[in-house]
């Protein structure tokens, strides 16, 4: 019969590790046929969760070192506690005569070897360090007398985690500042260089005044290494249901193993719940957490370690964020994100995202904002050409000279929409170069100077290699000469950005802020123009949390201080209602852009050209509240504007016409969308975008052509962009990439390339589902197109089940009342006149018609809608009906759709079947 005693060793050895490495140790093992058995069998117990054999197990390693005394030191154990994987915990008192003390003692399990025992002093002596008041401490360790390791630690007289929720239920805010106070505790111990590793509610105590104690910091770091020595990894010590994947694989164990743990149990000190699926009654009073509370636990258990929160000061200052009302930094992995940023329209087979144009292009608007004085003074500049052929005495004359006579030229200053400013600027240049050899500061300045106004223009490459060339080995003489020289760092930094050099961009910009913080560190102006400079580097890298955090510091501190330059205030709240449209928070957007104008208004003309940006702000911001029917009559005045005051194109109505066509699309006048973006082709050409930004906008273009019917002006565009993003080497796996090749197989979809399509959905909701999961909304919409795709193909066999998934996918991430239901009733529609089941399909389309009335729908979509109920009827013979539907859908199908868009060809085909001229 095989001894348990015997096999304990191993099976604590080999418990943590792999299946197949388990194999493949046990087979090594020297053992009877019975222990081999045994243990074997041990260890398949050991990988089911909540086994009692792994219990008995370790009580039976623990039973392999027996106490022949109660006393250990100088402390008395006078009842046990508990036992656990690690030890057993006994209550103890001090008898040494000294002075009165209760402690835990911890008899930990191990057969330590003379080396091992020293280096469990080491580590001891390292844990004895951590002083903290939620850490419980160590305060004596030892050996007993046949060689049993043993922790004095404090006692603490309370309840653990869950058992304190379960009888003192509260609320959320209560729950969180529990947790507060556990991650203050690992923070410290973190910056101590200790792990836990084996973070669980067991281990943390709360006294009956609240107070959180967290036990056996480092305990199975000693463990291990009283067992098996120095070792590089982890391979067992922890428990399961709260053990990190590292740990489980047996790879090594870092800080963000015990933030994966941390993140288990904030979703179970919340929930009730250590699994984000679990299906089973919570084990505490289980309360509702929002999206961003969900996001939160999401980064902190991301299965990558470098993806979770780096810190656990960062997890804190997220939580802090959430309590406080602010943006969070895992917002990007919350339901609410995904879904602004992958559900677009809804049609049955067009769920296309046309998104705006990249506000990237902020970089554009900030140097397009000194543009009018190049289109004011042409004359002005020409004399100042004319002046320098005469090759003033000195080239110090001639820099002053042309530099305010170029400056001259900007249309801030003078009044005059005279062209020619290219002709200019490049006579300027070619002079330049002529004479580079006549004096180097001269040259460098005047290219500073140049590449800010070619910059203006659009011609950021132009731009790029003057102001490197000026700015070459170039060094304050002064502080009045690096306050200048700050200036053209900062107009370097936006150049950089627009061509996609992040890196030269952010250290353009900190040059810049360096220099004026320490030449001028009480200037208010100075600082907003570098936090604002700081805060679109971050933008362009991705890092909008943080831009909105810099901008927001510009915002308040140009408003809050009042500062003179009306200019950097205003550029402030467009920047900042900008990228908080752009993230969808509307309100405080909308509120951000009336600031600003009320601002223009009260300082500036009404027709002043900074009031521009900031409408444009102002309409985003109602297109993110759903508003397109406000947004559009502000965008038509703004466009006005522009052509008035400044000029008919630039970067400036590039944007504006982009921005009225996604706002017609999203109107469902997607005819109209598509005249209006190529009011915006010439303007995007002279503007000289980063190539991402310009597939970007190639896709938003797809989207609207593709929306009216333009299938192969769409085809085209997409093209486009995938060849733009070939030429910048993005990824296969790049979010912009999958969203574009994702629009380009829907479409091939709709001009009946099906399975070809179907392969490429397929294979994109494959890579979805490994990059993003299938709780994602990219995941929803891939599934969702697949099942819209098959509804069109009348292939009811791969298509219900989809939809059937879909829609249960949709459910967890958006209410009932989304268009996306109503949609899912028309393929289900779809799919019931297949099988000649007219009524199932009447009862699925008239719950799609009544859920787009009540809705905020597209009239399109509504319309839509109508026509395919039309067509049910004429299947039942009701052919009056169908007249009536199809005499109001018609007009609004006409009026936005191309004849060759699928849902209208269909109606007019219908249409014609009826006659009387519908």
């Amino acid at each position: 019969m095989p001894e348990l005693d015997h096999i304990a060793e191993h099976f604590q050895r080999l418990c943590g590790l792999s299946e197949e490495l388990q194999r493949v140790e046990v087979e090594r093992l020297d053992l009877q046929d019975a222990d081999h058995a045994l243990l074997v069998r041990l260890l398949a117990a050991d990988r089911r969760d909540g086994d009692p054999v792994q219990q008995a197990i370790n009580e039976g390693a623990l039973a392999l070192a027996p106490r022949a005394s109660t006393r250990v030191g100088a402390w008395q154990l006078r009842r046990e506690l508990g036992s656990g994987g690690m030890g057993t915990v006994f209550l103890a008192e001090r008898i040494d005569g000294n002075f009165d003390q209760r402690v835990a003692i911890k008899l930990l399990r191990g057969f330590p070897t003379s080396d091992s025992i020293r280096r469990l002093r080491q580590e001891r002596q390292i844990l004895a360090e951590l002083d903290h008041p939620h850490i419980a401490r160590l305060l004596d360790g030892g050996e007993t007398a046949d060689g049993q390791p043993w922790l004095a630690m404090e006692f603490v007289d309370g309840l653990p985690l869950l058992d304190h929720l379960r009888l003192q239920p509260t609320r959320l805010r209560d729950r969180l500042q529990l947790f507060d106070a556990m991650l203050d505790a690992v923070e410290h111990a973190h910056q101590h260089l200790i792990v836990h590793r084996d973070l669980k509610p067991a281990n943390v105590l709360v006294t009956p005044d609240g107070v959180v104690k967290l036990l056996d910091f480092g305990i199975a770091r000693l463990i291990e290494t009283g067992e098996q020595g120095q070792r590089s990894t982890s391979t067992r010590i922890f428990s399961r249901g709260y053990a990190s994947p590292e740990q489980k694989a047996g790879a090594t164990i870092t800080t963000a193993s015990d933030i994966y743990s941390l993140g288990v149990m904030l979703r179970e000190l919340l929930t009730g719940q250590r699994k984000a699926d679990a299906e089973s009654p919570a084990a505490i009073e289980a309360l509702k957490i929002d999206a961003e509370l969900a996001g939160i636990i999401a980064k902190a258990t991301e299965m990558k370690p470098g993806d979770r929160y780096s810190s656990a000061s960062e997890f804190r200052d997220d939580l802090d964020r959430y309590r406080q009302g602010r943006p969070i930094r895992a917002a990007a992995t919350t339901r609410s994100y995904r879904i602004r940023k992958f559900i677009g329209r809804h049609r049955l087979g067009v769920a296309a995202s046309v998104v705006a144009l990249a506000i990237g292009t902020a970089f554009v608007w900030r140097l397009d904002r000194e543009r009018e004085r190049a289109l004011h003074a042409e004359s002005t500049a020409q004399r100042a050409l004319a002046a320098s052929e005469q090759d003033a005495a000195s080239a110090r004359a001639s820099l002053e000279f042309l530099t305010d006579a170029l400056t001259a030229a900007a249309p801030d200053v003078a009044m005059s929409r005279q062209v020619g400013v290219r002709d200019l600027l490049d006579a300027a240049r070619r002079k330049l170069e002529a004479r580079s050899a006549v004096d180097g500061s001269f040259t460098q300045r005047l290219q500073r100077l140049l590449a800010t106004l070619y910059a203006q223009l659009g011609e950021t490459r132009i731009a790029r290699d003057l102001m490197r060339a000026g700015l070459e080995g170039i060094a304050p003489a002064d502080s009045a000469d690096a306050l200048r020289l700050a200036d053209d760092y900062e107009e370097y930094s936006s150049i950089l950005g627009l061509v996609e050099d992040g890196a030269g961009s952010l250290a353009a910009a900190q040059t810049a802020a360096g220099w004026r913080e320490q030449f001028a560190p009480e200037d208010d102006v100075l600082r907003v123009r570098s936090l604002q400079t700081l805060g679109m580097v971050s933008h362009r890298g991705g890092k909008d949390e943080e831009a909105i955090d810099l901008i927001r510091k510009a915002y308040r501190l140009g408003f809050d201080k009042s500062i003179a330059d009306v200019d950097s205030s205003i550029e402030s709240a467009q920047l900042l209602a900008s990228l908080l449209a752009t993230r969808g928070d509307c309100e405080e957007a909308l509120k951000v852009a009336d600031g600003g104008l009320a601002l223009a208004k009260a300082k500036l003309p009404s027709d002043a050209p900074s009031n521009l940006p900031l409408m444009r702000a102002r309409a985003s911001a109602l297109n993110a509240c759903g508003r397109p029917t406000d947004a559009e009559p502000v965008l038509r005045e703004a466009i006005a504007m522009q052509e008035r005051v400044v000029a008919a194109g630039g970067s400036r109505m590039m944007s504006l016409t982009n921005d009225l066509a996604v706002t017609l699309n999203d109107l469902g006048r997607y005819q109209e969308a598509a005249e209006m973006l190529s009011r915006s082709d010439k303007a995007m050409n002279e503007v000289g975008l980063g190539k991402l930004d310009e597939a970007v906008s190639w896709t938003n273009r797809a989207g609207i052509l593709e929306n009216a019917g333009d299938y192969t002006g769409s085809l085209g565009a997409i093209d486009n962009a995938i060849n733009l993003l070939d030429a910048d080497h993005i990824a296969a796996d790049h979010q912009v990439r999958r969203r574009i090749e994702r629009s380009r197989a829907r479409t091939l979809g709709l001009i009946g390339q099906r399975e070809e399509a179907w392969n490429e959905l397929s294979r994109l909701r494959e890579l979805c589902r490994s990059i993003e999961g299938e709780e994602s909304g990219e995941f929803a919409m891939l599934t969702w197109q697949l099942a819209s795709l098959a509804s069109r193909a009348k292939d009811p066999a791969r298509g219900l089940p989809l939809l059937e998934e879909s829609e249960r996918l949709w459910s967890a991430l958006v209410p009932p009342s989304h268009p996306v239901f109503a949609h899912a009733q028309r393929a289900r529609a779809e799919f019931a006149v297949l099988r000649h089941a007219y009524g199932e399909a009447d009862l699925a389309l008239a719950k799609a018609v009544s859920a787009l009335e009540q809705g905020a729908a597209s009239p399109v979509d509504l319309a839509i809608a109508r026509a395919e109920l039309a067509g049910l009827r004429v299947r039942e013979h009701r052919p009056l009906e169908a007249r009536q539907l199809l005499g109001q859908s018609m007009p609004v199908l006409r009026k936005a759709l191309l004849p060759a868009e699928v849902n209208r060809a269909r109606a007019e085909r219908l249409a014609g079947e009826l006659g009387g001229g519908i």
